[in-house]
Order: C-alpha cells, then structure tokens, then sequence
C-alpha cells in the first residue's frame, strides 16, 4: 500500500442485499469472505474479490445488529452478533442455524470482539456498563458467571461499554472504550470472572493496567454535552502487531497511542521548563537571533527548508491549515524533531484553532524548548497556550520562569502582551467563581494539577524508535507576536481544577489513580467528523498499518 495507491482508492462495486442500515461489516481472516449486520436483523456474508452474496442469515434479533465478528477456530461458519435488542447471538452461516442466544445485558450490545488464540469465545460490551466472556463450551445465561469488567463499579452507574477490542499479541489484554474520553486496558489474567450482582461490593482490584486520553480533554467533557457533542468512544482497535491503538473519539478527532504511550514504565517527569526552566545549558549571551539560539543546530537540508518556506509563507497568507499540512511534511521529511519547525507549526496551530490544537501547540512547544532552551517565542507561545487551555496557575509560573531566564525581555510588546492575557483569564475565573459563590477560601487546599502537566515534560513528546535526536540549527520566519501596548500584573487567588474529568463519589479509588496516570496520545488524525452516530470505526490499512482510515457524517 503506497500513497499513490490510496490517492486512487475508489468504489468498485456496492453489495446490495439488506433492507435496513448496515451498521457493521468484518472480513474474515483470510480476506476473502465479508460479513455485514444490518437494522433489518440480518447477517450476510458476501465473497468480497467478486462481490457476491454467499448467504443471508436470519437472526434472534429484535434491535438493530451493532456488531458482527467471524468466531475463530470454526472455520468460517460462525459468526457472532451484538443488538440493541441486548441479545449477544452465535450463527452458523453455512446453516443458519442459531447456536446461541442470550439477552446477556440491560443495555445495548454495541461491540463483539474476539482473540485468535481462544477458538470459541466471543467478548461482548454493553451499555449496561459490562464486558462479559461468552464461550460456547458454557450454557449461557445472564446469571452466568462471565462478567470480566464492570465499568459502573468504577466510572459511576453513567459508565456505558461502547467498543472492545483484544490485543492480537498479547490477548491477555482487552481494551474498553467508554462514554467518555478515557480508553482502558485490562489485563484477564488479573480478573476473576464473576455473577452480576448488584448488591456485591466492588472488588478493590479491577484488572486495570492503563488509561489513555488526549491531554485536553479531561475535565472540558461538560462544554462538549452542552455542543451536543459527547466525548465517546465509537470505536477501538489494535494493529496487527499490537504495538498501536487507536480511538476514534466521538465529538472530538482520532487518536493513536504508540508502543511508547502503550508499553512505557518509565517514571513520571515534571514539566521541567515551566517548573525550572530547563536542564540544557546556554551559552551566558544566549546566541540569540530572532528568537532561539544559533550555537546548536545546523541548516536544514535543502528539501526541509522548502517545505519551511512553503509553510511560512502560507502562514504569512493566513492559510494556517495549509500551513500546518506543510509543517507537518517538513517535519516527516527530516525525520527527527527540530525546534524552529516545531515553533512555527505552533505557531500556525495557535492561529487556526481547531479542536485540540491549542494543547497540540503546546506539546510542539514543550519539543521546541526541549530541543533548544533558549526559544524565546516557543517560551512565549507555551505561555498563551496554557493560558488559552485555562491552565491558569501554570501559565503564571511559565511567564514567571520567562522573566527569569530572559530578564531582558520582560518589557518586551510579547511578554507584556502575554501578562495581559493571562491575567484577564484570572480575573474572568475569579469572577465566575464568585458569581457561583463557590471562590475557594485562603484555607482550603490549591486545586490538583494537570495529570498531563505533572507527567509529562518536553522529552515525552520526541519519541523516536531509537530515541536520537540530532543537533541543527535554523531561524524562525513567523512570528505571530503582535506589539500591544503594556499593562502591569495583576495577581488573582485560585488555579485550574481538577483535570481528571467528571470525578465523583460514584468513582473508586482505583478509577481516581488511574485517571491521574493517564498516558497521553502519540498522534492524531483530522478531517472525519463524528457527531451523529456512536459506532463509526477508525482503523488501520496497509499491510503495515501504515495509514488510517475513517467513516465521516459528511
């Protein structure tokens, strides 16, 4: 699969057949045969090279089918089904016979999913908040003792089940999606399978090994319910090795999470260039010109500097997503992160102002200081983007480390302008806060900090497979720095809440730990929209994995 390939992708024949939206389809293991389940309560399995339809299955079913998937170790004969109906249905395709049948939860069945190494056993997750283990070795019954997570004991008696999906190389782990922005991993051989019962205590241990949410999103979930845009997880898968999830998040984008978000124990690090700077020394003269320093890095290579040229002037034609598309290909053409094309692409993301690209602008920031500590404007836009994700106490100590390490920029039109910003945004906080009645006294205790801020610093987002980074050096060519006129501080009580989303009584301890350890998304992918339904999949294509593609509303 190459680009040109995928660039001349087109509809080669449409299967017709069902009566009813076609809501789910699967291919089997081979490529060759394609199941779908439709509103109409049908499985058809059709020959995807030629295709024809091989047969059409009638089922239990009385919802619409949300999920089909082949059963392994049966030789293409069986599928399972998933419905709103509740109903969890194993079906012989060659027979149309029905081989199970169970109304296994009190919500809607919305994904099956299965592991290629347990022939026979289907995982199943509801709306009801559950995750059950169907094998059809066992008699089947909604008193079965196959309930492997409940999400209600943990994430509140709200917490619904969108997506599953098992880790093809490590099946041990099985991946939730929820009806919030938090993607889980379980480890199976952590849990115990047990009965519904509502009245049982929670168990103090739930399997748990991982959260993942993109930085942001924790805590804004409200402002999104009130867009009409909830934060869901549709859809969840691995790639075939396992070493890549990715999400796609219902009302906000795509997201991917890496072997490096996946699999690393590393310690948590402090956002060392807001608490202290930064650990890299410069020169006492800092070598500066037009924003960074000069005695690190070299030229970019010829190729690189085009598409930064490109870039820039796009950026200077207020074309901030052309801009960004340009800076990004620079940025894949030299292969290792640099500081001036991570500055500028901030820059242009700062400028466009899509969904998430304010914290995307502030993790480029954190890269480009990283890489070269002396980046004044990098310093700067670090500064307006944690002011602008409402991140309020560190914006402060960020301005405060600026003056610091750059006093003779202090009076600058930028600085100045920066103070501004942040200290309207305090003030229009504290005056919420006391239109609420709800202004924190002088003796209760600061507010928690940002599990993205505490955990992660500029190191975290330059991930490379054998974690070199090469020393260069360039200038910045956009500076969206714009001279407004000087305002003196003005310090205001209070800071950011807590980041750990819609926390409440109804959530445990463990759901509270693992929300703060929550480990950020390595990449995202922009252009599909999903707002109007709750099962659009995202998925990988290429033998690969290489590229990703979508369902979109429009």
């Amino acid at each position: 699969m190459t680009p040109d390939l995928v660039k001349r992708l087109g509809l080669v024949k449409e299967l017709e057949g069902h009566t009813g939206c076609v809501n789910c389809i699967q291919w089997n293991s081979n490529g060759r045969l394609l199941a779908s389940g439709s509103d109409d309560k049908t499985v058809i399995v059709w020959d995807g090279l030629v295709g024809r339809r091989m047969a059409r299955v009638e089922t239990p079913h009385e919802g619409n089918i949300f999920s089909v998937v082949w059963m392994p170790g049966a030789d293409d004969q069986l599928v399972g089904t998933g419905a709103g109906d509740c109903r969890v249905c194993v079906l012989n395709v060659e027979t149309g016979a029905t081989l199970k049948s169970v109304i296994g939860h009190q919500g809607r069945v919305k994904r099956l999913t299965t592991a290629p190494d347990s022939p026979g056993v289907v995982w199943s997750g509801g709306e009801d908040g559950l995750v059950r283990q169907w094998d059809l070795r066992e008699r089947w019954s909604m008193d079965s003792s196959n309930v492997l997570v409940n999400l209600t004991h943990h994430a509140g008696r709200g917490a619904e089940v969108k997506c599953v999906s098992i880790c093809p190389s490590r099946s041990e782990l099985i991946a939730v999606g929820a009806n919030d922005p938090f993607v889980r991993v379980f480890d199976r051989r952590m849990i115990t399978c047990s009965r519904l019962d509502p009245s049982a205590i929670p168990d103090t241990e739930c399997g748990a090994v991982a959260y993942f949410v993109p930085g942001h999103l924790p805590g804004v979930e409200a402002a999104f319910h009130r867009k009409l845009r909830p934060l869901t997880s549709t859809y969840i898968t691995y790639n075939k090795d396992g070493t890549e999830l990715l999400c796609n998040l219902g009302g906000e984008q795509i997201y991917l999470y890496d072997k490096f978000a996946m699999y690393s124990t590393s310690a948590p690090i402090n956002l060392a260039v807001i608490q202290n700077c930064d650990k890299r020394q410069v020169p006492a003269n800092n070598g500066l010109k037009n924003g960074q320093s000069r005695t690190a890095f070299k030229n970019l290579p010829a190729d690189v500097e085009a598409l930064k040229l490109q870039a820039n002037s796009e950026f200077e034609a207020q074309d901030y997503s052309k801009a960004v598309y340009l800076y990004n290909q620079a940025i894949s053409h030299h292969a290792t992160p640099h500081p001036i094309l991570c500055g500028n692409r901030a820059a242009a993301l700062m400028k466009r102002k899509w969904d998430g690209d304010i914290y995307a602008a502030f993790r480029d920031c954190l890269s480009a200081l990283f890489l070269d500590p002396g980046h004044i404007k990098a310093h700067l836009r670090l500064a307006q983007c944690l002011t602008e994700l409402d991140w309020l106490p560190e914006a402060t100590k960020c301005l405060d480390n600026f003056k610091l390490k750059h006093p003779e920029h202090k009076k600058s039109a930028a600085f100045t302008q920066r103070e501004i910003d942040l200290n309207a945004a305090l003030e229009k906080k504290s005056a919420a806060s006391n239109r609420t009645g709800a202004a924190a006294s002088s003796a209760s205790p600061p507010p928690a900090s940002s599990p993205v801020l505490s955990q992660y610093s500029a190191a975290s987002f330059l991930r490379s497979d054998d974690d070199q980074v090469e020393a260069m050096d360039s200038d910045d060519d956009s500076d969206d720095d714009a001279v407004r006129p000087p305002s003196s501080p003005i310090l205001h009580p209070g800071g950011i809440s807590s980041r750990l989303g819609n926390i409440s009584s109804e959530h445990s301890k463990q759901e509270f730990e693992f929300r703060l350890k929550a480990r950020d998304y390595s990449a995202r992918f922009l252009g599909a929209c999903n707002t109007t339904t709750d099962i659009k999949e995202a998925n990988f294509l290429g033998r690969n994995g290489q590229f990703i593609m979508a369902g979109s509303d429009d």
